[in-house]
């Protein structure tokens, strides 16, 4: 039995643990609000929300619930559209949509709903470039997305910030109901989980449960497998509070493997980093960035998962156990080939460490896909690089897209070491990426147009970091 809080009412369900949220909603609960669209997390339709309880509050996010697994929901609140709706006409967020003409058939409305009023809830100072940024995950056929913008652009006009000092702050929830963002019923949920109980998952390394399935953020499992993990036994890393952190100790991060992307984007030893403020947009969407997990896309070896690529060049360690025995190996060598990795069965990544870079070190992210948004990518690159007097002194650099593996680009990285840089030095370094790799062709391009592409991304890395000291129309 799994109990929570749906909208304003405690819910019991014994649907297994593997099903999803989405066919518990509109089946068990029969809250159609909620659309059944592409089942992949990929059109925003089935969006809502799930509030977490917090040391200092709630924590609400946007999550995709063809994606969520039931057994997530346990002493949990899970949102719907129909959770939003005041007693008498529209929230702030609904009247805008409908005074913009930001909806004509109305399947895509209630994410774009849930996902605006997810990002109020993610945040005490809402922008404009923030509340669009959320929508990245919802796709709408009709409207040609100019008036959804507009909405959101009214919308962070019309309410202001708030006078909580964080988003988890009964405040902000006490703030948000007083502007008709959400319910009355908001207030007291936090009590009510309370009195339901948040047990959570047995250790990750149990011995005894050798046939279970372990979920970390499940936005790749569950858009492949679900059926076959409808009735499977499953473990969330996710309800492991050592799996979730992120700590610094000296000059080096520790990062647990269950931190989803947004805990990594949101961390301040990311935000400090010089680089990251524009990754976020780069990876995914809102709703799959608040559980996609770091342990998660590493483990998934994608030769173009983003995070792999990012903690590559960071030259990054994987902290591995098998519950009685701890180990270590850098990133560099843990991708063996294509979907083969240095991990036994009986073995888990707890999480990746890497050494904080300092003042003269630079860092960035080059991707290119069909989409800005939601999309993986045709090439992505990264690029580590500590520079004195414009001489590097240390490089690493990987590459997806271009190999079966996530790639540490090596005599690349060898070949700018000791270097000046210049334009001539930065053509080098492209065309010896070029050679370095091995793309093939596929959906996603050409193994030839991927090797020219990964050329000017190389030169990009350059032209971010050191716009004074390479001359762009030489690179071109």
């Amino acid at each position: 039995m799994i109990s929570f809080i749906l909208n304003d009412q405690q819910f019991t369900t014994e649907l297994p643990p593997g099903s999803v949220a989405l066919d518990l909603i509109r089946k068990a609960a029969r809250l159609t609000g909620t659309k059944e669209g592409c089942r992949e997390g990929d059109c925003g339709a089935c969006t809502v929300l799930l509030g977490i309880p917090q040391q200092n509050g709630m924590k609400y996010m946007a999550v995709n619930s063809c994606l969520l697994p039931v057994g997530e929901l346990r002493g949990r609140h899970l949102v719907t559209v129909e959770g939003l709706s005041p007693s008498e006409g529209y929230s702030p967020v609904q009247s805008l949509i409908v005074n913009e003409g930001a909806s004509q058939c109305g399947f895509c409305t209630p994410g774009i709903v849930m996902s605006l009023t997810g990002y109020l809830l993610s945040t005490v100072s809402p922008i404009t470039e923030g509340a669009i940024d959320s929508l990245g995950g919802n796709i709408c056929r009709c409207t040609g997305y100019v008036s959804i913008r507009k909405a959101a652009e009214l919308l962070c006009s019309k309410i202001g910030p708030s006078p909580a000092l964080s988003p988890e702050s009964p405040l902000h929830i006490k703030w948000l109901i007083e502007k008709r963002i959400i319910p009355p019923f908001f207030e007291g949920i936090e009590s009510r989980l309370n009195e339901i109980g948040t047990p959570e998952s047995p250790d990750v390394m149990d011995s005894g449960m050798s046939d279970v399935i372990r979920v970390a953020g499940g936005t790749d499992l569950f858009a492949i497998k679900a059926e076959k993990l409808k009735n499977a036994e499953l473990l969330f890393f996710s309800r492991q509070p050592e799996m979730n952190g992120i700590t610094v100790k000296n000059d080096h991060c520790f990062i647990g493997a269950a931190a989803t992307v947004s805990n990594i984007m949101d961390s301040e030893v990311f935000n400090c980093i010089e680089g990251f403020s524009r990754i976020r947009r780069l990876i995914s969407s809102t709703q799959i960035r608040n559980r996609a997990t770091l342990g998660g896309n590493i483990v998934n070896a994608s030769p173009i998962g983003d995070l792999s690529i990012i903690f590559l060049a960071l030259d990054s360690v994987a902290l591995i156990s098998n519950g009685i025995e701890k180990r270590q190996t850098r990133l560099k060598n843990f991708f063996r080939g294509y979907k083969i990795l240095d991990l036994a069965p009986d073995e888990i990544i707890e999480g990746l460490s890497f050494r904080i870079p300092d003042r003269n070190t630079e860092f960035n992210f080059e991707k290119v896909s069909m989409r800005k948004h939601l999309d993986i990518a045709a090439v992505n690159t990264a690029a580590r690089i500590k520079v004195e007097n414009g001489k590097i002194l240390e490089a690493d650099l990987s590459a997806g897209g271009v190999a079966p593996v996530p790639l540490f680009l090596k005599e690349t990285s060898s070949v700018l070491k000791g270097k000046l840089i210049s334009s001539d030095m930065v053509l080098l370094a492209a065309d010896t990426a070029r050679q370095e790799v091995k793309p093939i062709d596929d959906v996603r391009g050409s193994a030839e147009y991927k090797r020219i592409l990964l050329g000017r991304l190389i030169a990009a890395h350059f032209i971010e970091l050191f716009p004074d000291l390479v001359n762009v129309k030489e690179l071109l």
